[in-house]
């Protein structure tokens, strides 16, 4: 098997940050179930961080805020990695996160299968 061949076989790879334990634990399921390869899931910006050092997902699925704060610095590194972006959160804005992170993606709480699917189909 060629390289290429064997990176196009590859499951792509979805950073999970959340930090409610069993929204993290439906939304790695949810991911597991749609053929994806799960990084995580991570509580925190800066575990999250310390992983994609060594990782390079290739789709995020971020929820707003975080243990240690709100996620927007992970996702400006993220972003600047060309890693797809998927905002999944109660109180995510629409228009601020389209204007932000053009071509991301928001799923607004609690998970919609369908559309979260769509998101990362779309990546």
């Amino acid at each position: 098997m060629s390289l290429t061949q064997a990176a196009e076989d590859r499951k792509k790879r979805v950073l999970v940050c959340e930090d409610e334990h069993i929204v993290a634990l439906d939304l790695k399921l949810l991911v597991e179930e749609f053929g994806y390869e799960v990084i995580g899931p991570f509580a925190t910006v800066s575990s999250a961080a310390r992983i994609i050092e060594r990782e390079r997902p290739d789709m995020a699925i971020l929820d707003v805020s975080l243990k240690d704060g709100e996620v927007y610095p992970l996702a400006d590194q993220l972003d600047g990695m060309g890693v797809r972006l998927v905002f999944h959160s109660g109180h995510v804005n629409d228009a601020e996160i389209s204007e932000r992170y053009p071509g991301a993606a928001c799923c607004q709480k609690p998970v919609n299968t369908g559309a979260l699917q769509d998101a990362l189909s779309e990546g």
